[in-house]
């Protein structure tokens, strides 16, 4: 006879005895249900926030050594009182043009407080058309919209991709891919952003960008 298999998470405290664990269909979960993702996602607890496109060179606010309150084209934070973790999955980030002169890698960057601002990022449930609401504040602004009551950003580390300073001569594709996979953790009354270098001019530096997570109980 083969021992019972609980089905569904199971939220227990350190010590405690756990049963095995399996899907809704059976199958038993491991290191992962499925794809990587998909146990996560089903459960409603995957979000995700888009900058389709910016429309003005990189904001002050999204290049390292801002000050506070800058103007800031694309962050997320997690407010005190949500009760989760903020578990950073992917960040995806696409070049429109540019000319850089702030050669380097792009960070992932802090916020040690959260913005009073209101927030402006739509953030969709990755279950699409369903799934729960997700307990962050995003904030998306194609042209920069100064972050009200933001701290000023810190360099956490670098993503896996970087800039150069020079113009390509032909169009080309690049991956800029990062896979953060549970690595950075934003915690309740912390935020997350992207910061370029600093020291450089990026004329004409139109991009677009996207970042997933999971939300999970403190």
């Amino acid at each position: 006879m083969f021992p019972p298999v609980r089905v569904g998470p199971q939220v227990l405290s350190d010590g405690a005895l756990v049963q095995d664990r399996a899907s809704k269909d059976g199958a038993l979960v491991g290191a992962n249900g499925h794809c990587s993702y998909q146990e996560m996602v089903y459960r409603g607890n995957v979000f995700s926030m888009v900058l389709p496109a910016s429309s003005s060179t990189i904001a002050a606010g999204n290049i390292a050594g801002a000050s506070a309150a800058q103007s800031t084209q694309f962050a997320l934070a997690n407010p005190v009182a949500s009760g989760k973790l903020l578990v950073l999955l992917r960040f995806r980030l696409g070049y429109i043009s540019a000319t850089m002169t702030g050669a380097g890698p792009i960070f992932h960057g802090t916020l040690n407080a959260v913005p009073t601002l209101a927030a402006s990022g739509t953030i969709k449930n990755n279950v699409m058309g369903a799934g729960a609401n997700s307990v962050a504040l995003g904030w998306v602004s194609a042209g920069g919209a100064a972050l009200t009551g933001g701290p000023a950003p810190a360099i956490f580390i670098p993503t896996n991709f970087a800039s150069t300073a020079t113009q390509p001569a032909s169009p080309y594709l690049v991956s800029t891919d990062d896979l953060v996979d549970g690595s950075i953790i934003i915690p309740p009354g912390y935020g997350w952003l992207p910061l370029w270098q600093n020291g450089g001019t990026y004329t004409a530096a139109l991009f677009g960008c996207s970042i997933t997570w999971e939300e999970i109980p403190v």
